[in-house]
């Protein structure tokens, strides 16, 4: 699903720090549930922003969904971004538009037909637990709340990749292993998955295999 091989990554801002990654290789198959360890600075939220092809890696080997996307051309990485969900710290709701229409936004670009645009906005968000909540903006919600909007709108176009950048941070306990829960079932669906996290007990719980980086290095890719 994705190979990584020697992967850098420096800030294009020098006075950002420099090097986010340094020599990563790591491979991933379809379907899989992969965890995305290490603590604050260790380059999660740079190794997601290349798998999502929100920026693209200093050097190295990068193959997504086999595709290289080093060397790609722009039409090819926008189809390629399409078959890609991503869920960022920041939820990146558009914050005029009700829960509904920021959720069938994949759809509608997609050129879907409304009245299947209606029915799968209404299925993901009764997945999610939010079908009370479709006419309300995004700044009338609470976070937790907006992370699964966020969620919902990630998942409903059935990427092939998945990737969440601390997806159980504005949620409680219960709200935390319902959404990791989730993810699982995806998998199961076929979708890979990867999730960055610094929830040590839900990574006890749901234990799988784990990449773990510290100083944009490899520490370890392992069973958990």
């Amino acid at each position: 699903m994705f190979r990584l091989h020697d992967v850098s990554y420096t800030y294009a801002d020098s006075r950002t720090g420099g090097a986010a990654l340094s020599h990563v290789s790591a491979e991933v198959a379809q379907g899989e549930f992969r965890w995305l360890l290490g603590p604050s600075g260790a380059g999660k939220s740079s190794l997601l922003s290349i798998l999502s092809l929100e920026v693209q890696a200093t050097s190295g080997m990068v193959e997504i969904l086999g595709m290289p996307v080093m060397h790609a051309r722009r039409a090819a990485l926008a189809r390629l971004r399409r078959r890609i969900g991503a869920v960022r710290q920041d939820f990146r709701l558009l914050p005029d538009m009700n829960v509904f229409d920021n959720v069938a936004l994949p759809l509608r670009l997609q050129h879907r037909a409304e009245a299947e645009i209606r029915h799968e906005v209404h299925a993901i968000m009764k997945w999610v637990g939010l079908e009370n909540r479709l006419d309300a903006l995004p700044p009338q919600l609470s976070g937790g709340e907006q992370q699964r909007v966020a969620i919902a709108r990630a998942v409903i176009y059935r990427p092939d990749l998945l990737v969440a950048d601390e997806p159980t941070n504005a949620l409680d306990e219960r709200q935390a292993a319902r959404l990791i829960t989730m993810f699982h079932r995806l998998a199961e669906m076929g979708t890979t998955i990867v999730v960055a996290t610094h929830n040590d007990a839900i990574v006890r719980r749901y234990p799988a295999q784990a990449i773990e980086l510290a100083h944009g290095h490899m520490v370890r890719d392992y069973n958990g």
